[in-house]
């Protein structure tokens, strides 16, 4: 078990990297919510290690990273990981292009809690919703298979 974690914490590790890699000011718009895929492919394939929990520690951690208000990512990614834990039986199933549709919905979701948790606390939010959802679903089939081979390599 805690071998498992041994693997699960650097993969987030490496998500929170990249979440504040410097990108070029149109790119920005479309950068993938890496932590948010990350969480979706650990409850995706391992439910009983990765849930509400880590989504919550996860969040808190971001918005730390972030320098936001602490809940903030942590109330969107604790419903983003309950979104994944009802539909982890189905998803599986799907091949990686249809998951990348399921991501795009997810991920929207995610910054939709993100920014009604926002705009209620500090009055306006970041409204730039469909573009990192679209990022982060075009990179989807690539992250997926990373973290995959990784997961395999490492047999956690």
């Amino acid at each position: 078990m805690i071998k498992a974690y041994l693997v699960i914490l650097p993969t987030f590790f490496v998500a929170f990297v990249f979440a504040i890699f410097p990108l070029a000011k149109y790119l920005d718009y479309v950068r993938p919510e890496w932590v948010a895929m990350t969480l979706i492919f650990w409850v995706l394939v391992s439910p009983n290690r990765v849930g509400i929990f880590m989504g919550l520690c996860m969040g808190l951690l971001l918005d730390v990273l972030h320098g936001q208000i602490l809940g903030l990512n942590a109330l969107a990614l604790s419903v983003l990981a309950y979104l994944c834990m009802l539909l982890h039986s189905r998803m599986r199933l799907y091949n990686t292009i249809q998951q990348s549709c399921l991501v795009f919905v997810l991920v929207g979701l995610y910054l939709l809690v993100s920014y009604w948790s926002e705009s209620i606390v500090v009055g306006q939010g970041n409204i730039a919703l469909l573009w990192p959802s679209l990022g982060s679903a075009l990179i989807w089939p690539v992250w997926y298979n990373l973290l995959s081979a990784v997961r395999r390599y490492f047999r956690a």
